[in-house]
């Protein structure tokens, strides 16, 4: 429901936008814009403000409806009235109408018929066909109000393709979300705050999503089992994003360092084989560390067999799994990091070294008091922005452990190396007790403000640096 109104209203003010823009100023410099605004709206402003939205619901497996289909489903739900008894049937086709046939009773009607009543026995007209029975089902569908009347039993309805039952309402409604138990005679209940219908305390049929307030974040904060969930997830996910961005950055400027004191085609060969990963599809990387990391058929227990060493869990052991996916990602994102420094090394001009080589400086002298602060003068802003994209790195957590291995005795759906954004993913998507979208989406707005912070941060750095 917000996501058509977020659309409409949004479609509407981009109109009025466009026409202003296009119909009743002159700077062509608004025309080439608004595209970018449209984009921007549709695509980021919409997402967001549904994110919002859902975060504050109850939006989760069994609460899928809106509230008007749940009392719909409630009006249609039908039973058996108490011993009654269930009549055989036939429909047949004629040219121009139909024949509906009950033991020695039969009556005619047309397409657009929504009662047919009995009458007394005939022979079957020449010339007609019998319905199969998958035609009978369509026809009951499209007739959900026919009404059979037999002269003797009364009012009858479709059961199944090939039988008659006397229909009754399940729940008699009395008013606005007001029903009746017409079995035991008890009302239903509705528990507004938790979009559902209840029957002495326990819930009937599917639930509907309804705005629950700040429901899903007190549970993350304050309910202990989601409290330890969350808080475990966000602590290994800083701690991730963290050791990610300092082991990157170490052996890229590492290697950086080293490789710039090489001279000849060495130093070419060198490089161009250390960017190799880098050139590599991500996933296809992963994949293949999978397979090489898999305790009982993977290289390198292969080799460890080999060398006499016990073979290592590396994916079924919490320690080793949160080592297996650093080293991994080691591997994949400290190229990125032996390019850029690379450059910045080179266009720190030789002066410098030449100066302070006069002063009579070790070379790591010169790397400890000209190229390391130069460099991290330079990193900062991006070491920043590589922290907040590891606390969103999902491919490489997802593909190479699933977030495994499970925590054992937690309700929430999560494993030892799940970072926030996989933990999302698991409570929308993958839950052993359902879809949580609610949830996810409050989640999703923690990730968002955390991302907003280190922009932020990542501005005022960049700002401070530049003076």
């Amino acid at each position: 429901m917000w996501l058509s109104y977020a659309l409409i209203i949004s479609g509407l003010i981009l109109l009025l936008v466009g026409v202003w823009v296009y119909g009743l100023q002159k700077k062509d410099a608004y025309k080439f814009f608004y595209p970018a605004i449209v984009l921007f709206v549709l695509f980021s402003l919409v997402p967001i403000s549904y994110s919002v939205y859902v975060s504050f619901t109850n939006l989760k497996t069994g609460h899928l409806l809106e509230r008007k289909d749940v009392i719909t489903l409630f009006e249609n739900e039908k039973m058996i009235v108490k011993d009654s008894e269930l009549l055989n049937f036939e429909i047949y086709k004629n040219q121009n109408d139909f024949l509906l046939v009950v033991d020695n009773l039969s009556g005619d009607f047309k397409k657009d018929d929504k009662v047919v009543k009995l009458g007394s026995t005939m022979l079957l007209p020449k010339g007609i066909v019998k319905l199969s029975k998958g035609e009978v089902l369509d026809m009951e569908d499209l007739k959900p109000d026919f009404k059979i009347i037999h002269p003797a039993l009364g009012e009858y309805s479709f059961y199944r393709s090939d039988m008659l039952a006397r229909i009754q309402p399940r729940y008699i409604r009395l008013g606005d979300g007001l029903f009746k138990d017409s079995i035991t005679g008890q009302d239903l209940t509705e528990d507004k705050e938790d979009g559902q219908f209840k029957l002495a305390g326990e819930s009937v049929g599917p639930g509907y999503f309804t705005l629950s307030g700040l429901k899903n974040y007190k549970e993350l904060f304050f309910d202990p089992a989601t409290k330890f969930v969350f808080l475990k997830s966000l602590t290994w996910t800083f701690t991730w994003a963290a050791l990610s961005v300092l082991l990157t950055f170490s052996l890229g400027a590492f290697l950086a360092v080293v490789l710039n004191d090489l001279e000849g085609k060495s130093k070419f060969i060198y490089r161009m084989v250390f960017i190799i990963p880098y050139s590599i599809p991500f996933f296809i990387s992963v994949l293949i560390f999978k397979g090489m990391l898999n305790k009982d058929f993977g290289e390198i227990n292969t080799w460890l067999n080999a060398l006499t060493i016990s073979p290592v869990p590396w994916l079924e052991n919490k320690m080793w799994a949160k080592v297996s996916v650093l080293m991994v990602n080691l591997w994949l994102g400290f190229p990125y990091m032996l390019l850029v420094i690379t450059g910045i090394i080179q266009s720190i001009p030789k002066s410098i070294y030449e100066a302070s080589s006069l002063e009579g400086a070790t070379k790591f002298q010169n790397f400890r008091f000209l190229t390391f602060p130069l460099v991290l003068r330079a990193m900062v802003p991006l070491l920043i922005g590589s922290f907040a994209f590891n606390m969103n790195n999902f491919v490489g957590i997802y593909l190479l452990t699933g977030g495994g291995p499970v925590i054992p005795n937690v309700s929430a759906p999560i494993g030892e190396t799940d970072i926030l954004i996989s933990y999302t993913y698991r409570l929308a998507f993958e839950g052993a007790q359902g879809q949580n979208f609610g949830m996810a989406a409050a989640v999703s707005m923690l990730i968002f403000f955390i991302v907003v912070i280190l922009t932020v941060l990542n501005f005022r750095v960049s700002k401070l640096i530049n003076k």
